[in-house]
């Protein structure tokens, strides 16, 4: 085993022997083997890097080079700082010292640099080397070829004027980067006011007044000062109050709209307080930032969100019930309480037929209604009766009221009534009649139809209906409300029912006499379309009725029944109820109502209460 390891050895060696040599026998024929270089691309990926850097510094050139740059200045040069200290303010006149800090960036020639307007006179000026003062466009100005930060400092005067106790001092000043006012005033108790500064801090100290302000650009420079007004000691509020009421009278109730003025003086306050008469009641109150308001004792509390000094308005509406019997009314009027002053003016109105006159007054006056303020006027749509004015609390208004007898007027009114009668050749009539009503308030139409007529049907506005009695006999045709504004719209009322009338003797000959129901409520146009047999004759119409060929033309409400054609058969279709007493609901049968034969034509023009009837004389009345 250790030959067989040890010829494997000795052949691994000559194999690695023979590579070696191989190897060199390569480098020898053909030269050194190409291997990649790692050294080469590294340089060439640095040279790529910094390349892209170079462009994007190229291209941000600004950008990286404000850095080192100072920040350019809009001019030649820039006012950094200016101080105007006053050192000596007197009623006569007043002396200023001005400090300016400049920065110059122009390097050539000379530059001119404003500082003062020309309209203040120049004590004393200190300026750095090479600078000098001129009087320039209507400004003192320093004329200097220098180049960076330099210090000027000037001392002027200037004029004080007076007005209406108050000493003021101005004059205009250069825009510059920071401005700062100090001045000492030669009185302790003094308000000073210093015009657009966004700062002030004052010291009053051993009978000076010593101020301070910080000024923004474009600013000038003024101050004034004037004694101090002495401080109040602070106390209750003072208020006083102006009323505007409108008292509407109504049958048992009456309604009151008051507007308050309160002048509220010295201390700020967020209570008012109102006097409120007993039995009234306080329905709404309507004021600026009001946060709760409550009535007890005959005291009105309003309390507001934030305390208020100066005008302040309330709004308040109240009502009350009152009764007429003794014919006199106090006025309920809601008044300040805890007021200094208070004085107001008040108008009456009725709303319903309600009689108002003036009984008494006590501590007030009467005034035209003209005199009262277009506030009081503009509460109402009715006219005012009674205007009264006061100036003090503790003032009374009593009226005398009334209620006069009310005038009955048409409630209820009937535009046309049109029957339709049908003879049959026994003499019976079937009568079917049909009123346009108008009903404002009436509970019923009251008919007395003619005796020994029979009802057979009633409707009201196309719905079958119950009639009733009254202790007179009368039909009573219940009725609904006109709907509508102005004339109110028409509905129809029908009822249908039959009489034996008159029978005809042998011969066919005889006479009918028509008599129609007689209506509570007035009848603008009746209208009667009789039918009688065919072969009949007919003559002798008479009656409070006229015969005519065509009804007249009303402007009114459409008759409700189609005129019906001239000798045609007609099957009119009603709803007929029979009814006994005691019975139960109404049930509807439905049956057809022939109508033929001659038709003649009647009318009436306004009917009021009265028996409307016509006759007539046939013959040729033979089955």
């Amino acid at each position: 085993m250790n030959m067989e390891v040890q010829a494997d050895s000795a052949e691994r060696a000559g194999t690695e022997t023979a590579g070696e040599q191989n190897t060199t026998t390569a480098k020898e024929q053909g030269g050194e083997t190409m291997q990649p270089c790692k050294g080469q691309t590294s340089k060439w990926i640095l040279l790529v890097l910094a390349m892209i850097i170079a462009g994007i510094l190229i291209l941000n050139r600004d950008f990286w080079m404000s850095f080192w740059s100072p920040v350019p200045l809009a001019g030649p040069y820039q006012i950094t700082a200016a101080e105007y200290k006053g050192i000596q303010i007197t009623k006569e006149g007043a002396t200023f010292e001005a400090r300016f800090k400049i920065k110059i960036v122009q390097r050539e020639g000379w530059k001119r640099i404003g500082l003062l307007s020309s309209k203040v006179a120049i004590v004393k000026a200190e300026l750095p080397s090479g600078a000098y003062l001129v009087l320039s466009d209507g400004n003192y100005a320093i004329l200097t070829k220098k180049t960076g930060d330099i210090e000027a400092s000037l001392v002027y005067s200037v004029a004080v004027t007076e007005k209406e106790g108050s000493h003021e001092v101005e004059f205009p000043r250069v825009a510059s980067v920071t401005c700062l006012l100090d001045a000492v005033l030669p009185e302790e108790n003094l308000d000073v006011l210093i015009t657009g500064a966004q700062s002030i801090q004052t010291a009053k100290t051993n009978g000076t007044t010593h101020v301070t302000a910080a000024l923004p650009d474009n600013t000038p420079i003024k101050l004034s000062w004037k004694k101090e007004l002495p401080k109040l000691a602070e106390g209750p509020s003072q208020i006083h109050c102006e009323t505007r009421t409108l008292i509407s009278v109504g049958e048992g109730l009456l309604l009151g709209q008051t507007k308050i003025d309160f002048s509220i003086l010295h201390t700020p306050t967020h209570t008012l307080e109102m006097k409120v008469p007993q039995g009234v009641s306080v329905v709404e109150v309507i004021g600026k930032d009001v946060r709760d308001w409550r009535v007890a004792d005959g005291k009105m509390v309003v309390q507001l969100e934030k305390e208020t000094i100066g005008l302040y308005n309330l709004s308040i509406k109240y009502e009350t019930a009152i009764t007429m019997a003794s014919g006199r009314l106090v006025v309920p009027t809601i008044t300040g309480s805890g007021v200094e002053s208070e004085k107001g003016d008040i108008g009456v109105v009725a709303l319903t037929s309600i009689e108002v006159k003036n009984a008494n007054v006590t501590s007030a006056h009467v005034i035209d209604v003209k005199d009262l303020p277009p506030e009081i006027i503009s509460m109402t749509a009715q006219p005012v009766l009674l205007a009264y004015r006061y100036a003090a609390p503790g003032f009374a208004v009593t009226l005398d009221v009334g209620k006069p007898s009310d005038v009955g007027v048409l409630l209820t009114m009937i535009d046309r009534a049109h029957f339709t009668v049908v003879q049959t050749l026994d003499g019976k009539r079937v009568i079917r009649a049909v009123y346009n009503v108008r009903n404002n308030r009436n509970q019923f139409l009251r008919l007395q139809i003619p005796r020994g007529a029979e009802l057979w049907s009633v409707s009201v506005a196309g719905r079958s209906s119950q009639a009733s009695k009254d202790e007179t006999g009368r039909i009573l045709l219940p009725l609904i409300r006109s709907q509508g504004g102005g004339g109110m719209s028409a509905f129809p009322v029908e009822i249908v029912y039959t009489e034996e009338g008159t029978k005809p003797d042998d011969r066919g000959r005889g006479t009918a006499k028509v008599e129609l129901p007689v209506c509570s409520e007035p009848i603008m146009h009746l209208m009667v379309s009789l039918y009688a047999p065919e072969q009949g004759k007919y003559m002798d119409f008479e009656g409070t009725m006229r015969k005519v060929e065509q009804f007249t033309a009303m402007g009114s409400a459409p008759v409700v029944l189609a005129k019906m054609p001239v000798n045609a058969m007609v099957n009119q279709q009603a709803v007929i109820h029979r009814v006994e007493p005691g019975a139960g609901a109404p049930s509807d049968i439905e049956v057809q109502l022939p109508v033929s034969g001659k038709p003649f034509l009647l009318e009436k023009i306004l009917v009021v209460k009265d028996q409307q009837w016509f006759s007539y004389g046939y013959k040729n009345l033979v089955k």
